[in-house]
């Protein structure tokens, strides 16, 4: 059984690729650090409260800068892909280069990352957070925790929705079965996957429900002062998708969806004003309680399925 991707040549193109981040102190890098850490503690406590749903596991916190960013998405990339009897000769290589060079650009845009599949671990990215913190001029405490909170409230997701996890699994499995000695790139997996409809579309609710849902709970706490500025600066500079969710965009060739995200705030923040936090969190009780692609869109409906 083997891997389709070379991670060691992954991890060699990400890590040769990514930029170095701002410079800072020694003394400002240990208190960005120490500051991140506190922010997880908090962040996961108002996800907990906001949400009306209780951690229910341990999960690791590691603040990384942008090589041990990669080091771990590689990981949790690799945990995720489904080993394979048999693979055409040069897909590793080549999708070792391009899955590297997908990590090197993701390293410089994502702040955060909640990993269930080689964790549970929460990852912060230091540099990253650090540098979109400066450029748009935010309290950093604030900021902290606003981002915190996002990824605290996915790890509430998995921990009471645990079955998530096999319906990623599935689906790449369903995209990975009978590859062929003609695929030579994550191009042509993805023209594959396009033809998988009822996996990719069902994945596809999930993940905008759970992005949503993250959105709403880290835009509803209160104690943040500056979280309208927030809000307001970092919606101009465009929306912070995970890394979990833009790689498997990619893959699975969901990136046409450009209202994804904003779907799923949308359905999300209708369903807990109908129904109350409380009421919303039926849907991780059972994977036939998420959202079909029609309720996404018009959540009322979904209110009442579940009514």
């Amino acid at each position: 059984m083997t891997q389709w991707i070379d991670w060691e040549l992954a991890l060699r193109t990400a890590k040769g690729l990514i930029p170095a981040g701002p410079k800072v102190s020694a003394t400002e890098a240990a208190q960005i650090v120490a500051d991140l850490r506190e922010a997880a503690q908090t962040g996961l406590q108002h996800a907990e409260e906001i949400s009306r749903l209780q951690s229910t596991g341990q999960a690791q916190t590691l603040v990384v800068d942008r090589a041990g960013w990669a080091t771990a998405m590689s990981q949790n990339i690799q945990a995720m892909l489904p080993q394979l009897p048999k693979v055409p000769p040069a897909l590793p290589v080549i999708a070792g280069a391009e899955v590297g060079a997908v990590i090197s650009v993701l390293s410089t845009r994502v702040l955060g990352q909640f990993d269930p599949f080689s964790g549970p671990r929460l990852l912060l990215n230091a540099p990253t957070i650090t540098q979109i913190r400066g450029e748009l001029n935010l309290n950093a405490r604030d900021f902290y925790l606003w981002v915190a909170t996002h990824e605290q409230t996915h790890r509430l997701q998995f921990e009471h929705a645990p079955w998530i996890q096999s319906v990623f699994t599935e689906a790449l499995e369903q995209v990975f079965e009978g590859i062929g000695s003609g695929t030579h790139s994550m191009a042509q997996l993805a023209e594959k996957a396009k033809q998988i409809s009822s996996e990719v579309g069902e994945l596809t609710c999930i993940m905008s429900v759970l992005e949503g849902h993250a959105m709403v709970v880290m835009n509803d706490v209160t104690t943040i002062g500056s979280i309208k500025t927030i809000r307001r600066r970092f919606a101009a500079r465009g929306q912070n998708r995970s890394p979990l969710a833009t790689w498997i965009g990619k893959l699975l060739g969901l990136d046409a969806k450009a209202r994804q995200y904003e779907r799923g705030a949308k359905f999300v923040r209708h369903a807990v004003d109908e129904m109350g936090y409380e009421g919303f969190n039926r849907i991780f009780a059972a994977r036939e309680n998420f959202p079909n692609a029609a309720e996404l869109d018009d959540p009322q409906r979904w209110v009442e399925r579940m009514s």
